[in-house]
């Protein structure tokens, strides 16, 4: 499990059905967005986009109380701050496996709300 569903139920508790289904949804719209940016930053080793769009996914991530992917995200912005390089294919492809896992839970929790 990617998601702490517990943690994740207890944040979205004070929300509507609609409203977390919304939160889910925008999240899979943005995500094909996500990954271009993420791989543009890291082919072009341009180190600012690596480290805003690396914050970003950490910030959406911790939403869904997803540790792992979110610890991956930190270390890539980290990675981006610093204008280091070496390893972020191999981060980025650990990462974006358990966004993938992490996209696989939201289905099952988007079916469960509706």
């Amino acid at each position: 499990m990617i998601i702490d569903k517990v943690a994740l139920n207890d944040s979205f508790e004070i929300y509507d059905k609609e409203t977390i289904l919304e939160i889910i949804e925008i999240f899979f719209e943005e995500y094909p967005g996500r990954v271009k940016q993420l791989n543009t930053a890291i082919e072009k080793k341009d180190s600012a986009l690596l480290r805003t769009s690396a914050h970003s996914w950490k910030g959406v991530i911790s939403h869904f109380h997803a540790e792992e992917p979110r610890k991956l995200a930190k270390e890539l912005e980290e990675k981006g701050a610093a204008k280091d390089f070496d390893n972020t294919e191999q981060i980025k492809e650990k990462f974006l496996d358990q966004i993938e896992e992490m996209l696989k839970e939201l289905e099952q929790i988007k079916k469960d709300y509706e």
